[in-house]
């Protein structure tokens, strides 16, 4: 009966190793898979770390060209508010102009009558001047 007890023990010793002597070879290529898989996900996690770091990279450029955005547009305000003071500036020199023009354009007429009168009382001043030398 010990025999019998032995050899059913080693019956399920070798029963059992058989089996899991199968169940390893079963499980070795799932086991070379979940590796593979493994090593695909931590190649998979250096590529994303890289990405977001270019991610960040790329932000960083977008906020600097919008800071130079803005800036080039209050430039251009400035600019344009300079220019437009400037041709204020301007029309108002031009009406100065016209108007001082006009005025020594008046003042001309006024000099030219002024001449003429001048003239006229010189030449009237003459004529009373021959007019009483005879009467003398």
């Amino acid at each position: 009966m010990n025999k019998a007890i032995g050899a059913g023990i080693l019956g399920l010793v070798i029963g059992g190793a058989a089996g899991w002597g199968s169940m390893y070879a079963r499980l070795q290529p799932v086991e070379q898979r979940a590796s593979q898989a493994e090593a695909a996900r931590e190649e998979a996690a250096k590529a994303a770390k890289a990405l977001e770091g270019q991610l960040k990279e790329a932000q960083q450029a977008v906020e600097k060209l919008q800071a130079a955005g803005k800036a080039a547009d209050q430039a251009l305000g400035e600019a344009k508010g300079q220019l437009t003071t400037a041709l204020s500036g301007k029309e108002a020199a031009e009406k100065a102009r016209e108007a001082a023009d006009k005025t020594a354009a008046e003042l001309k007429g006024q000099l030219a009558a002024a001449v003429s009168a001048r003239e006229a009382a010189e030449q009237a001043l003459a004529e009373a001047k021959k007019s009483a030398a005879p009467a003398q």
